[in-house]
C-alpha cells in the first residue's frame, strides 16, 4: 500500500507521526505488503489482500474480528496488535501468524488523536525469519553456482587458447589451482623458472583464463631489445623523437597492451633507467611517449617472467628493489621438466601431433623411444623437447619414430634396447610394457587403447592396471 495513501484511512486529528516515522526509507526497514489496521478496542477495520493471500485468511476471518480474541484461540500467537493497545507504545516481536506461518517479525504502532487518546493499532510485518534465512540460502547457492561457472569458463577458454600447458604432474597441478584462484585479479604475477620451462605459456593460461581474455596479449622479451631502442619500444614515440624514428611516430609495447595483458619476458635484462620508468607506469598506470608531454591512461594486466634470482640481484644492486617487490605480488614458480616427469609424456604427444599435422605425416613412437623420453634429463626444459619434436617429425623417413633417429647430441647409448638384461618371457614382458604405456598416453581409455592395439576393452584394461596404474600408484 503505498505511504501517500495512509492519510486518507484515518481522520483528520490523528497523529501520524509515528507512522510515517517507520514507513520512512531512511530508516532501512524492509516492510512486506502486509498491513492490518484495528480500533482502540482491538477490532479489525481492514487488512491489505496481501495479508489474506500470504496467511490464508478468508476475508470474513478476519476483518470485523477482535484481536484480543484472536490472540485468545492462537490465531496470533503473540499478538502484536493487542499487545500495542494494551500498552500503547510500539511493538516489535515475532509472532506465530494463523498457526502455520512461524517467527513473522512484526512492527505495531499506536495513533493517537490531538488530545492523546488511543484512537487505532497499525501493524506491519517486516521479511519473515524464514524469508531472510531462505534469501541467504539462495545467496549462497548462488555465489556457490557463481565460482563453478567461473571455474568451467576458464578452463574452457584454457582449452581453445592455451593447449600448450600441461597438467598432469602434481606440481603443475598446484600450479593450475594458483593460476584459477589469481587469472581475474588485477595483480602482478611474476613467473619465475629455468629458460624453456613454458613461462610465457603459463602467461598465455593466466590472460585467456581472466576477464581480460578478449584483450591484446602483448609479449616483450627484453633480453633481445637493444638497450638504446628499448624505451622506444616499450614507451613509443612521437614523429621526430630521434634519427631514424619513424616519420609518424610509433605506439609502443606498452599503449599495445591497453584493455588486456603485457607481458615483459627475462624482466631482470632491463637496464637500470629502464627499471625506473617501469616502477613510475606501475604506479600511476600511465605513460609518455618520447618527446611527447601527453600523459596517456592505460588499464593492462602485468605478468612478468625471468630465469635469475632476482632477490640476489638485489641484493647486488642490479636491480631496483621497490621494482622487485612492485612485481613480486603473486609469484608463480615453474619447476623444471626433470623434475616433473609425468609431464614429459603428455607434452611429447602434445608437439608430435601438432607437427605432424603442421608437416601432413603421421608418426608415432616406439616403446624404446618412449623410455628415452622417460629417463632423458631434459636440461634444455620444455623448448628443448618441442624443438627436438619438431627436428625429428621432418626428419623422420619412418612412421615408427625409434631412438635410432636421434641427433647425435643426444647421447650415442640412447640407441641401445631399453632393456638388453633378463629372460626372454622378462624382455617380452617390459616391451609389451612399454608398448600399453605409449598406447595409454596417448589415448588416455581403456577402450581407445583397447581400439589403437586391436585387443579388446577388458585386455586392454588389464595390461593398463598391470603396466601403468600400477606405476602411477
Amino acid at each position: 500500500m503505498p505511504t501517500t495513501s495512509l492519510p486518507q484511512l484515518f481522520d483528520d486529528d490523528i497523529n501520524l507521526k509515528g507512522l510515517l516515522d517507520i514507513v520512512n526509507p531512511k530508516n532501512n526497514l524492509v516492510l512486506a505488503d502486509d498491513m492490518m489496521l484495528s480500533d482502540a478496542d482491538g477490532i479489525i477495520l481492514r487488512v491489505s489482500e496481501n495479508y489474506e493471500q500470504n496467511f490464508g485468511f478468508t476475508h470474513e476471518s478476519i476483518l470485523g474480528k477482535s484481536a484480543f480474541d484472536l490472540e485468545a484461540d492462537g490465531t496470533f500467537r503473540p499478538c502484536v496488535t493487542a499487545e500495542v493497545i494494551r500498552q500503547k507504545k510500539k511493538i516489535t516481536a515475532t509472532q506465530t501468524i494463523n498457526h502455520t506461518h512461524k517467527n513473522v517479525m512484526t512492527v505495531g504502532i499506536p495513533l493517537f488523536d490531538n488530545n492523546g487518546v488511543l484512537k487505532y493499532a497499525v501493524c506491519f510485518n517486516t521479511v519473515s525469519m524464514e524469508q531472510i534465512n531462505a534469501i541467504h540460502q539462495n545467496y549462497r547457492h548462488l555465489q556457490d553456482s557463481l565460482q563453478q561457472y567461473s571455474q568451467e569458463i576458464a578452463e574452457l577458454r584454457l582449452r581453445a587458447t592455451a593447449t600448450d600447458l600441461v597438467v598432469k604432474s602434481p606440481a603443475m597441478q598446484r600450479l593450475w589451482t594458483l593460476i584459477q584462484n589469481t587469472a581475474n585479479t588485477k595483480a602482478n604475477i611474476l613467473i619465475t623458472g629455468e629458460t624453456g620451462v613454458g613461462k610465457s605459456a603459463v602467461a598465455k593460461a593466466i590472460h585467456a583464463m581472466s576477464n581480460r581474455a578478449n584483450g591484446p596479449f602483448i609479449e616483450v622479451n627484453c633480453a633481445v631489445l637493444h638497450e638504446n631502442l628499448i624505451e622506444s619500444e616499450l614507451f613509443g614515440y612521437e614523429k621526430g623523437a630521434f634519427t631514424g624514428a619513424a616519420s609518424g611516430g610509433k605506439i609502443g609495447k606498452i599503449e599495445l597492451a591497453n584493455h588486456g595483458t603485457l607481458f615483459l619476458d627475462e624482466i631482470g635484462e632491463l637496464p637500470p633507467h629502464i627499471q625506473s620508468k617501469l616502477l613510475q607506469l606501475i604506479q600511476e598506470k600511465t605513460i609518455e611517449r618520447l618527446s611527447s608531454n601527453r600523459r596517456i591512461e592505460l588499464d593492462f594486466r602485468l605478468i612478468v617472467a625471468t630465469n635469475r634470482n632476482l632477490e640476489e640481484e638485489v641484493q647486488r644492486g642490479l636491480f631496483r628493489s621497490d621494482l622487485f617487490y612492485r612485481l613480486n605480488v603473486i609469484r608463480v614458480h615453474i619447476p623444471p621438466l626433470r623434475q616433473r616427469p609425468d609431464d614429459i609424456l603428455p607434452l611429447a604427444h602434445q608437439f608430435l601431433e601438432r607437427f605432424c599435422r603442421e608437416y601432413g605425416k603421421q608418426i608415432t613412437f616406439s616403446p624404446r623411444f618412449i623410455s628415452f623420453l622417460e629417463q632423458f634429463s631434459w636440461p634444455g626444459n620444455v623448448r628443448q623437447l618441442e624443438n627436438l619434436m619438431e627436428r625429428l617429425v621432418i626428419t623422420s623417413q619412418d612412421p615408427i619414430l625409434d631412438t635410432t633417429a636421434l641427433p647425435l647430441d643426444y647421447g650415442a647409448d640412447t640407441a641401445a634396447p631399453a632393456s638388453t638384461g633378463g629372460t626372454l618371457e622378462e624382455r617380452m614382458s617390459a616391451y609389451e610394457g612399454q608398448i600399453i604405456r605409449e598406447s595409454y598416453h596417448r589415448c588416455h581409455t581403456t577402450v581407445a587403447v583397447a581400439k589403437d592395439l586391436g585387443i579388446s576393452q577388458a585386455t586392454a584394461a588389464r595390461k593398463i592396471a598391470k603396466y601403468v596404474k600400477g606405476m602411477e600408484e
